[in-house]
């Protein structure tokens, strides 16, 4: 492996009940890990872990009540659910509650027709989200660094806006972006603290080389705004894509990071399942793509806190 170092967060998908989501994300706590996830839906699309999914900023703010130290975060909040000026206050309250824990990922929005049904939103195609997307993130990096906030765009509305109390953080809270293509890559350049790939490709080798392609493209943004791309953190949210297992074993893991961090991936963000999740998640935890208590025990917790003391 490379010199480089890497940082570990988890992602704990809300589709348990309330006690058993309350007492992973305390397992978890007491783990080498920085930041625990949570996805963002109104109900769960057909064949993802049946209907009930708690909400995301509610969750997050009860976890913040019974949690110290580990930071809290969407991955990622979307933002065709809720208009921006909320999702900022929604961000502030958060952090304050958590005293400064909070980090926000925000991105463009699934297309899934249930949802569309069901809540009335319009149908957009994937250019118009991402212009969506840079809207919402324009209002919700003003507002939570405490400006006043007028703003006409296409899809939002603002006249002299202003959060009350802004967020303990300075002079934001983490703003994580996520996207695979052009433009949500320039936006990412443009706003994110971090960017956020989900690994949608099939094949390792095939996600390999989007990622070289997608930094690439990154770090071109970022000059074309005379923005250092050294200040965009590189992350994966792993789990959700045939591409790697590396929770199968030990040696899997050493090898999937490795490569992936060679590729120039500096965070990763694994998806954590129990007894109570549901298919077809219990199916990825057998498969070894998403971890377990008896996994993290066995070996995967003692190496994250070695690989993040450390290059190897």
């Amino acid at each position: 492996m490379g010199e480089s170092r890497v940082r570990f967060d988890m992602f704990a998908w809300q589709v348990v009940p309330w006690p058993v989501m309350r007492d992973d994300v305390r397992y978890l706590e007491t783990l080498n890990i920085g930041t625990v996830w949570l996805g963002d839906a109104y109900a769960m699309p057909p064949g993802f872990g049946g209907e009930a999914v708690l909400e995301a900023w509610t969750t997050l703010a009860a976890l913040a009540g019974c949690t110290e130290r580990v930071r809290l975060g969407t991955m990622v909040s979307n933002v065709s659910l809720r208009h921006p000026a909320m999702l900022a206050k929604q961000a502030a309250t958060v952090d304050r509650i958590s005293g400064g824990r909070l980090e926000l990922g925000v991105g463009s929005g699934t297309d899934i027709p249930e949802d569309r049904t069901a809540l009335g939103l319009p149908s957009l195609t994937p250019a118009a989200r991402v212009d969506r997307l840079h809207e919402s993130v324009v209002v919700i990096d003003r507002l939570l660094r405490g400006q006043q906030v007028t703003y006409h765009g296409d899809y939002y509305q603002l006249e002299e806006a202003q959060l009350a109390p802004t967020p303990v953080q300075r002079p934001r809270p983490p703003l994580v972006i996520g996207g695979n293509g052009k433009r949500a890559l320039r936006v990412v350049a443009e706003y994110a603290d971090v960017w956020v790939s989900d690994l949608p490709w099939r094949t390792i080798e095939e996600t390999l080389e989007r990622i070289r392609e997608c930094n690439r493209l990154l770090d071109e943004y970022c000059r074309a705004i005379s923005r250092d791309p050294a200040t965009v953190e590189r992350a994966c949210i792993v789990g959700w894509s045939p591409a790697g297992s590396p929770f199968a074993s030990h040696d899997a893991f050493q090898e999937f990071v490795g490569r992936y961090r060679d590729a120039g991936v500096q965070r990763f963000v694994f998806s954590y399942g129990s007894e109570a999740t549901p298919a077809p998640y219990d199916e990825w935890v057998a498969a070894g793509r998403w971890a377990t208590r008896d996994v993290l025990e066995a070996f995967a917790a003692q190496e994250m806190t070695a690989l993040q003391g450390h290059g190897r």
